[in-house]
């Protein structure tokens, strides 16, 4: 991670009051470990800054793909009706919001790079008693940060336990829950880490400590070089009153071995009669019946086996109640709470034909089951399936599937109409549930809101007509016509699996090409994305699939990996390419966007310029920063901005003759020009950056003399700076990508 400044750590945990009391501030993350209570402790508190300046101009949002990555987990809060939370692998921690007609409202925006391990999402506990007090568990991966956050108003603002521990919100096995709230005693919360055991907390989050006497840290079975620690943690209602900790607890752990504990644990057993070849992913206590959903393998992605299994903690009987449908692993098991005797379990890693994952039903308890779709290749579906409201997930096929990497769906504890799930790409439910067997199932997306997408590039277009290009991880990318609505399709249909480098020609924005993974690494598009052409990589060049430009026309495309050394072009789409004869080691590429002829190439020995179509170079003969990345002015022809994370924003003007021209801004990981203000002032620029030491969004309204911060402390969407784009029609409008929270959208505010 990046070396933290003091301002940088506070902005960063400006958060407000956590289930500690009702202060109006929070905690910054970085206290260190509790030293009398051999475990962690609460962060002291901090005020909240008023949002002032350029930022309190801006509203914050998401250009719409809905979805896009992992929903880990959906838990429902049991006390107030239409309280939902969703957890996601790399997105951070949602609400579903009552005021919005159901849409999902982030709740960890308010952390950005220094805290991005909190997006990783590894448990989430609701009080049932008090609705308003929500907890999550959060750590992204075993060499990053830890914290539980406490929050008493829904988890709009934050206290924060830093942990000693790390844990893996996007490593195997994210689709158990590893923070369970003791449900006749709201101070108690069990914390399950990965590396170092079972964890407790009795006063309501703000300390753990180590449960001394549970007998394993779960590290006996390792899978790719990971462990799994304590995968699942349930409580028996009935083994206490209420205002008592629960008597009776079941474990699961890493080392697949399941324990429980009748004395609040004081000490444990060994659930004897449990399989030994699965991990645990959830567990649930019905009554006498205990529930466990096991999978054989911890990748969520091709489980190969597993079971479903019901425990009698009154006879000590086991009974296996696996669907007759072999060959992968099991996500989740749900109870009806008004028919316990209704169970619904999700398959995982089950690839077929024509679908993916399915629903099983049973009504006897598990004895019989069927399947929400079966026939022969899984041909006949007993559901309807709604995917309007993100069409792009039929991958072009005219037909979206079930869904994939089901490891967790939960049934509305107060309606039984309602599973909610989350897949590998969004969040589905149903609406008629009680009618299986009469009537067609109707399964809808339930995702309007979460975001939760990889993105590596986004490229705003001159027009009216086409918003923004974008690329990303796993789905490729897309089109955005218009930035508030979900897009028809992918990019190619998902041809590639994640897209490196995209760029579009500025006077013909309907052109445009992109490089990524996949057969045929280069990708064009001339009518805006409708269609795209791929193509070879140039005749015996190796390595990765490069990048590309276009020329301001859109009659040429610029081609370099860092392999050829060198600078590619075509002028017939591929068909046939040649090459500029000056070498260059790993260029990044500029088109003017004004003059075909004119080609901006930053290296790592300085600028080059080309103004007659590549024949010759001219080299800036003055010092260039390292780092750079060229970005072609669109208000004068020969004029390139250059920005650099180590060193700011500097203008080169009269093709590389004029004097470099540094700006007043330290430093400027993204950048990107939009429309300006008015028509008397110049072009807008923005920056991803730090000013007065200060990492965030900077505007600036006179070519870069000075800069103006335009997001506050509670919009910082973790991982930023990879890509920035501005609006080249719309004042003061932005897009930047995320590693997990979407395509960020910055509008001034009507």
């Amino acid at each position: 991670m990046k070396k933290r400044t003091l301002a940088a750590l506070l902005a960063a945990a400006m958060v407000m009051s956590g289930c500690g009391g009702n202060t109006e501030s929070t905690a910054p993350a970085d206290t260190g470990s509790s030293a009398d209570n051999g475990g962690t402790e609460q962060s002291a508190d901090t005020k909240e800054p008023e949002i002032t300046g350029a930022a309190a101009e801006y509203e914050w949002g998401n250009v719409q793909i809905v979805g896009g990555g992992y929903t880990t987990g959906i838990i429902y809060n049991k006390g107030e009706e239409g309280l939902v939370y969703a957890k996601t692998d790399i997105g951070g921690l949602y609400r579903m919001d009552k005021n919005t007609g159901g849409k999902w409202k982030p709740l960890t925006d308010m952390f950005g790079n220094d805290h991005y391990s909190y997006y990783g999402i590894e448990g989430v506990a609701t009080d049932a008693k008090s609705p308003n007090k929500v907890y999550a568990l959060v750590g992204m991966y075993g060499n990053m940060e830890a914290a539980v956050l406490c929050s008493d108003d829904y988890g709009d603002h934050w206290n924060i336990t830093p942990l000693e521990f790390n844990m893996g919100g996007n490593e195997p096995h994210r689709q158990a829950n590893r923070l369970e709230l003791d449900p006749h005693d709201s101070s108690v919360l069990y914390l399950g880490s990965r590396h170092d055991g079972l964890w407790v907390s009795r006063d309501s989050g703000a300390s753990f400590t180590k449960v001394a006497s549970f007998p394993t840290d779960g590290k006996g079975y390792s899978e790719d070089g990971y462990t799994f620690g304590v995968t699942a943690i349930a409580f028996d209602p009935a083994s206490s009153a209420d205002g008592e900790p629960c008597r009776t607890i079941y474990v699961g752990t890493g080392d697949r071995v399941m324990y429980v504990t009748h004395d609040a644990g004081e000490t444990w057993e060994v659930l004897e009669g449990a399989p030994k070849s699965f991990l645990a992913s959830h567990i649930y206590v019905q009554g006498e019946n205990v529930y466990f959903a096991f999978t054989g393998e911890a990748n969520p992605y091709r489980p190969i086996k597993g079971a479903i299994r019901k425990y009698n903690s009154g006879t000590g009987e086991w009974t296996d109640i696996t669907p007759d449908d072999v060959g992968h692993g099991w996500g989740d098991i749900a109870i009806d709470p008004k028919d316990p005797d209704t169970l619904y379990v999700s398959s995982m890693g089950r690839y077929k034909a024509n679908e993916d994952d399915n629903i099983f039903r049973s009504t006897d308890g598990g004895a019989t089951w069927e399947g929400i779709f079966g026939g022969a290749d899984d041909t006949e579906r007993l559901f309807s399936l709604d995917y309007s409201a993100a069409p792009w997930l039929d991958w072009g096929r005219g037909n979206a599937m079930l869904g994939w990497m089901m490891g967790d769906i939960e049934i509305n504890p107060f309606d039984s109409n309602e599973i909610m799930y989350g897949t590998g790409a969004t969040i589905f439910h149903t609406t008629n549930l009680t009618e299986w067997g009469k009537e067609t199932i109707n399964v809808e997306v339930k995702c309007e809101g979460l975001e939760e997408t990889a993105v590596n590039v986004v490229k705003a277009a001159n027009s009216d007509e086409i918003r923004l290009y974008s690329g990303m991880w796993d789905i490729d990318g897309f089109t955005h016509r218009d930035v508030d609505k979900a897009p028809s399709h992918m990019n190619g249909d998902g041809f590639m699996t994640k897209t490196l480098s995209i760029a579009c020609a500025y006077n013909a924005p309907e052109v445009a090409v992109r490089t990524g993974e996949g057969n045929l690494p280069i990708s064009i598009t001339r009518d805006g994305g409708e269609t795209w052409k791929n193509v070879k990589k140039p005749k015996d060049v190796g390595g990765d699939c490069g990048t590309a430009e276009v020329s301001c026309n859109g009659n040429i495309i610029y081609w370099t990996n860092t392999s050829a050394a060198a600078i590619y072009y075509t002028k017939d789409d591929g068909e046939t390419w040649e090459r500029f004869e000056k070498a260059f080691a790993s260029p990044k590429m500029a088109a003017d966007c004004f003059n075909e002829d004119i080609l901006y190439v930053y290296t790592g020995t300085g600028m080059y310029v080309t103004s007659d179509g590549g024949k010759t170079f001219s080299n800036s003969d003055q010092f260039i920063p390292d780092g750079c990345i060229p970005t072609a002015s669109p208000e004068k022809e020969g004029d390139v901005w250059l920005n650099t994370a180590m060193g700011g924003v500097y203008l080169l003007t009269d093709c590389g003759k004029g004097t470099l021209q540094r700006k007043n801004i330290q430093s400027a990981k993204a950048f990107a020009i939009g429309a300006a203000k008015d028509a008397e002032s110049p072009m807008t620029l923005y920056a991803l950056g730090t000013n007065d030491d200060i990492y965030g969004v900077w505007r600036s309204l006179d070519s870069g003399d000075t800069w103006e911060r335009i997001n506050d402390d509670s919009h910082q969407f973790g991982a930023t700076g990879g890509s920035l784009a501005a609006d080249l029609r719309t004042y003061g409008q932005i897009y930047f990508g995320t590693n997990g929270r979407g395509i960020i959208m910055g509008r001034l505010k009507k």
